[in-house]
């Protein structure tokens, strides 16, 4: 088993943004201990336009106000064409991120549905019941899907084999992960079970890719 705090512990030369558009708050993840040495708040109704190059990855939470990133998707665009590493975990109702089919909600009732992890390492250690499960009840992780991309690497699915989230690294010069609105940075970090390793597994994962995008430079 990974040591996981280690990847909290490092030195980052490049802070990853975590762009918003709720207006900084002092309990934002961001903030969280273990994250406040990686994430960096990003205005995005400041910030946008100046892009985003500064930033070998960047973070596109749950509440991100997507007519805003649509008017702008040239920057993501830009930003990903440059090799950038963009995690997003909005539900992607408009089409603003390269690739993506929109998502979809899931026709299955909330106590039917299950969501698999794969043997991805951003889940190394996490068990499938804390995932779908927040003190006993179902539903708070993701209730949808997308069709993924082409050639996409697929790391999550439900109980109908469709796609909760993926890795794509075709659409772009950068890597894209996308989740159908399943938050996998801040999801079960203030739980006392196993679904708090997955924000530091993804923080790792990042880790590594950002070190074989610089060596291999």
């Amino acid at each position: 088993m990974k040591t996981y705090f280690n990847v909290a512990q490092r030195s980052w030369k490049n802070k990853i943004a975590y762009l918003d558009s709720n207006g900084y708050e002092e309990k934002g993840i961001y903030n969280y201990f273990l994250y406040q040495n990686i994430l960096e708040y990003f205005d995005i109704y400041t910030r946008l336009e100046e892009g985003l190059e500064n930033f070998d990855a960047i973070v596109i939470p749950t509440s991100i106000d997507e007519i805003y990133l649509l008017r702008h998707a040239s920057k993501i665009q830009s930003y990903l064409e440059k090799g950038g590493i963009l995690l997003s975990f909005a539900q992607n109702f408009l089409p603003w991120l390269p690739g993506n089919n929109l998502y979809i909600p899931s026709e299955i009732s909330i106590k039917d549905r299950t969501i698999y992890p794969s043997k991805h390492s951003i889940f190394e250690g996490v068990r499938e019941y804390d995932l779908n499960y927040r003190r006993g009840v179902k539903g708070f992780f993701n209730r949808g899907y997308f069709i993924p991309p082409k050639n996409a690497q697929i790391i999550l699915k439900d109980n109908e084999d469709c796609c909760v989230a993926y890795i794509d690294r075709h659409s772009t010069r950068g890597i894209i992960l996308s989740s159908a609105g399943a938050d996998l940075l801040g999801f079960g970090i203030f739980d006392n079970n196993t679904a708090r390793r997955m924000g530091l597994g993804l923080l790792e994962w990042v880790w590594e890719e950002i070190k074989n995008t610089k060596d291999n430079q």
